[in-house]
């Protein structure tokens, strides 16, 4: 297939491939009758949560024709393909339309992503507003803000190869055709909702902290109500520890009627605390 599309685009695909010096990186290389334009495409692998996968797709564009390069099976083309459905007008496109009907495809691939990040803060949202034991939402929460980055720093290479496929002034647009020219909006529709994530992420982290502190708060409030509780008879205790001559410290039954006095404050407290709202 490689020698197929060399004979027909006086290229060697190959090599162009791997003589790609800025590998891993959106690029576009364009010539007098050709357009060779290198993506980063983001695709939903296995496992919980789920792995993303970085795959570099190589377009080579020249008249009435679009080659691709990429290692492996693409989801990006599995989407691509399905999506024609018997499609008859796909002959009619000039190159141009085609390689930005790819590239739109792969910008696809990122929205698809960012649903499922949506997916995994809204689930972790719901783990912290519960704040279930076993739970480590600030591991998780630093591990999505990863996936974030990671998505954001293979996507933004794309704003200025796609912006200069955009330019006027692009030589092989005559021959390859002219590429669509909302690409670039695309991008930044993609972009701002990456960005939305990172700010959907941080309202999670403010959930998360407002429950840290409530339950900081709660237990205050339960030592400080079990201090104010034994308080009255910690007082008692230390009245009834003092060394005078009283004929009350002589009567044995006493020592009962000071335990009962321990309870009754012990009970009244509680009493002000549960019409105060306190428990």
């Amino acid at each position: 297939m490689v020698s197929q599309a060399d004979a027909l685009l006086g290229l060697d695909l190959e090599k162009i491939r791997q003589d790609d010096g800025d590998a891993g990186r959106a690029k576009l290389t364009r010539t007098q009758d050709r357009i060779h334009l290198t993506v980063e495409a983001l695709e939903i692998g296995e496992g919980d949560p789920p792995t993303l996968i970085r795959r570099e797709i190589h377009l080579v564009a020249g008249e009435n024709v679009v080659v691709s390069m990429h290692a492996g099976a693409s989801q990006t083309f599995d989407r691509f393909l399905a999506g024609l459905d018997g499609e008859t007008r796909l002959g009619s496109l000039t190159a141009g339309d085609l390689l930005s009907s790819l590239v739109d495809e792969v910008l696809d691939g990122y929205f698809l992503v960012v649903e499922l990040i949506e997916r995994e803060i809204d689930d972790l949202d719901e783990r912290a507003l519960h704040d279930r034991r076993g739970d480590d939402i600030l591991s998780r929460i630093v591990r999505l803000r990863r996936r974030i980055g990671l998505v954001r720093r293979t996507l933004a290479p794309h704003r200025h190869a796609l912006s200069t496929l955009a330019l006027p002034e692009m030589t092989a647009a005559e021959t390859v055709g002219p590429p669509w020219p909302g690409l670039v909006d695309r991008l930044e529709s993609a972009l701002d909702a990456i960005e939305s994530l990172r700010e959907s992420l941080l309202g999670t982290f403010d959930i998360h902290m407002g429950r840290v502190s409530q339950r900081a708060n709660d237990v205050m409030r339960t030592l400080t109500l079990l201090s104010a509780v034994l308080l009255p008879a910690v007082v008692l205790a230390g009245i009834m520890g003092m060394n005078f001559k009283l004929d009350f410290f002589d009567t044995t039954a006493n020592f009962w009627l000071v335990l009962g006095g321990m309870g009754i404050l012990a009970l009244a407290i509680l009493a002000v605390a549960r019409w105060r709202d306190w428990l």
